[in-house]
């Protein structure tokens, strides 16, 4: 693939995701500091629980429908309408029993939540439409991509921060998200048409047989997901179960300037993955590939935990104020998980590229019932601080320990393993390139 194309890629992801990382941290200061610690906390919990049948709506598809189209261009069209028809099937299926058992059960009981819950849902629906970025991404088309979603989340963004100024009840807040995920949904639609003109999907490429034999191969990526979402957002539902609001609300703050970061993995392995799939054959240039790749990551998140461990409590405290000091300490210990997760992005699509799936499941599967288990016994102890180290250990555990425990994935295990030695060898692998150059 061209070099040039793929750092063009590269860099229209990255900068659009800087964009909307300020306008997202812009967007939690004013909404935290508009709202408090206990309402911010609310908000979150609501997030944290639509997020959980996310997993599910997406089937598994995101990076098969990806090698799909990128194995087999003729039949973008088929794998694209088919992939559409099984994500929207599955959302209206999941998400109509889901406000179902909100309406009808005491599983949340304030009519508020149940109101703020019914609109995430809805607006979740549309999240099928996010198929068709894979398009995109398979064919290195960053630019159109980053260009709506831009439009779309700075726009919001502004919204937010007038409900926050000027009415900041719940339920405007949660309505402006909702429309923010619809809207995504849409746009994506939209300029998929207009990107592939006359030539897109219609309901006579759906092939249902194909789809049968895409959720063959997803299945261990649908249960995966969800694992990996648990053990990404269980730390909130229990401090809301096990604490309260006011701990979710401090702790939610913490996280998201911490996952924040996650976007520069997510948009160089993403934008790298097609290139890696087309010279996966040559195993040693395959291999050279992906070790530098996973160097990048694991000194990119490094630095920032270093960083931000040293600088993070000062700047939480000049942003959101003294009600969320304690996000601070809690920043410092959660931000040290982004360098299992920098290297878990990579691993994640070696494991699709290298058609090990049902070792997502398992690794993530690890990383939950940990993370499940060190909160139990850390935030009663602990509270927020205690669920931030409990992130540490299930990544740690399901991102870099479990991959030892199999031959299959004892490879990617080693790449990482060279990684985290690379500090304490100076860079000494690399000092022979430098010298010839």
């Amino acid at each position: 693939m061209n070099l040039k194309k793929i750092i063009s890629n590269t860099s229209w992801l990255i900068g659009e995701k800087i964009i909307v990382m300020v306008a997202n941290l812009l967007v939690t200061v004013v909404l935290a500091r508009a709202l408090g610690a206990e309402q911010y906390g609310l908000l979150n919990y609501l997030l944290a629980i639509v997020a959980l049948i996310a997993p599910v709506t997406a089937l598994g598809l995101n990076a098969i429908v990806t090698r799909e189209i990128v194995n087999k261009p003729t039949d973008t069209n088929k794998i694209i309408s088919t992939s559409l028809c099984l994500r929207f099937g599955c959302s209206l299926i999941v998400l109509s029993l889901f406000i179902g058992l909100i309406l009808f059960s005491n599983i949340i009981q304030a009519n508020e939540e149940k109101l703020g819950l019914i609109l995430l849902c809805l607006g979740n629906i549309f999240t099928c439409f996010y198929v068709l970025d894979f398009w995109f991404q398979a064919h290195v088309k960053a630019k159109i991509v980053t260009k709506m979603k831009f439009i779309i989340v700075v726009s919001f963004s502004v919204i937010k921060v007038l409900i926050a100024l000027f009415n900041p009840k719940l339920v405007y807040i949660v309505l402006a998200f909702s429309l923010e995920v619809a809207l995504i949904g849409g746009g994506f639609l939209f300029i998929y048409i207009k990107a592939k003109k006359v030539d897109t999907f219609s309901f006579k490429d759906i092939d249902l047989t194909y789809g049968r034999k895409l959720l063959g191969q997803s299945y261990w990526l649908i249960l995966s997901g969800i694992a990996s979402i648990v053990y990404l957002k269980i730390d909130q539902l229990m401090l809301n179960h096990m604490i309260d609001s006011n701990a979710v609300g401090t702790y939610a703050v913490a996280s998201r300037l911490s996952e924040v970061w996650y976007f520069f993995a997510n948009a160089l392995v993403i934008t790298l993955f097609p290139a890696l799939l087309k010279i996966r054959d040559n195993s040693k240039y395959y291999l050279i590939k992906l070790q530098k790749i996973c160097d990048i990551l694991f000194v990119s998140a490094l630095l920032l935990a270093i960083l931000v461990t040293i600088f993070g409590p000062i700047f939480i405290v000049l942003l959101f104020g003294e009600e969320y000091s304690v996000s601070g300490r809690i920043l410092q210990w959660h931000i040290w998980a982004a360098v299992f997760v920098f290297m878990r992005a990579l691993a994640s699509k070696w494991l699709i590229a290298e058609s090990l799936l049902k070792y997502s499941l398992i690794t993530h599967g690890v990383g939950a019932i940990i993370n499940i288990i060190a909160n139990y016994y850390l935030i009663p102890l602990y509270a927020g601080e205690g669920a931030a180290i409990a992130t540490i250990i299930s990544y740690f555990a399901a991102s870099f320990l479990a991959f030892w425990f199999s031959k299959s994935t004892r490879l990617i295990a080693v790449v990482m393993l060279k990684s985290i030695l690379l500090p304490f060898t100076f860079g000494k692998r690399y000092w022979k390139i430098g010298k010839n150059n």
